[in-house]
């Protein structure tokens, strides 16, 4: 038996615009982690190369927030690490929680 609190989402986010360019960043949560009476999920990685550089960025979410069709969503707000003297700014939100046999455990 499987514990369905046990997921991660995908995600794909475009920064702002600074010095003529963004950049994008895609990729996959960590899994949950319960937070009150919620959860967030826990994220880094590394941009596209746009403008001939790239940045790294990390986070955690915001708690979730439900979906009308059910399911859930989570914000990602933030801003990317300084590289060739400056930085982007990002905010979006999560797709709906996608479970995954690689971040399922089994319930105790």
């Amino acid at each position: 038996m499987y514990s369905s609190n046990y997921h991660v989402h995908s995600y794909s986010v475009q920064t702002s615009c600074t010095n003529g360019h963004i950049h994008r960043m895609c990729g996959l949560t960590g899994p949950s982690v319960p937070m009150g009476a919620s959860h967030v999920h826990y994220y880094d990685g590394i941009t596209t190369c746009d403008h001939g550089h790239i940045h790294c960025y990390r986070g955690c979410t915001g708690p979730c927030v439900p979906c009308p069709g059910g399911g859930h969503t989570h914000c990602l707000t933030g801003c990317t690490t300084f590289d060739h003297c400056h930085s982007h700014y990002y905010e979006a939100y999560t797709g709906n929680e996608e479970t995954s046999m690689l971040f399922q455990r089994r319930a105790l």
